[in-house]
């Protein structure tokens, strides 16, 4: 088959190539297929180097995670009253003074 352009078809040109798959080799096929993809991350040396030198001071809290302010912040978003025009205005202030 040819296709030419967007609306004309042709299907007066033989396939050429084709072959047959038996049932043994679909069932091996699709088995390769299936397979579970494998992950896999790559870090610079850079990365290497600055991962995990933040001492735990200086996240915020201290690193600890206070659940019922995650809980307070979570409702206030499911009502739609965590994003103020007053948040918005200062979370784009900080992002201008980090950027200048």
């Amino acid at each position: 088959m040819q296709i030419i352009g967007p609306i004309r078809v042709s299907a007066n040109q033989a396939a050429q190539g084709t072959s047959r798959i038996s049932p043994g080799q679909a069932n091996a096929a699709e088995t390769k297929r299936s397979a579970a993809p494998v992950d896999q991350l790559d870090l610079s040396s850079a990365a290497q180097q600055t991962r995990g030198s933040a001492p735990p001071e200086a996240v915020a809290g201290g690193g600890e995670i206070r659940l019922e302010r995650v809980a307070e912040i979570r409702r206030a978003i499911a009502d739609g009253t965590y994003e103020t025009p007053e948040k918005l205005d200062a979370a784009m202030s900080r992002l201008l003074d980090r950027l200048a």
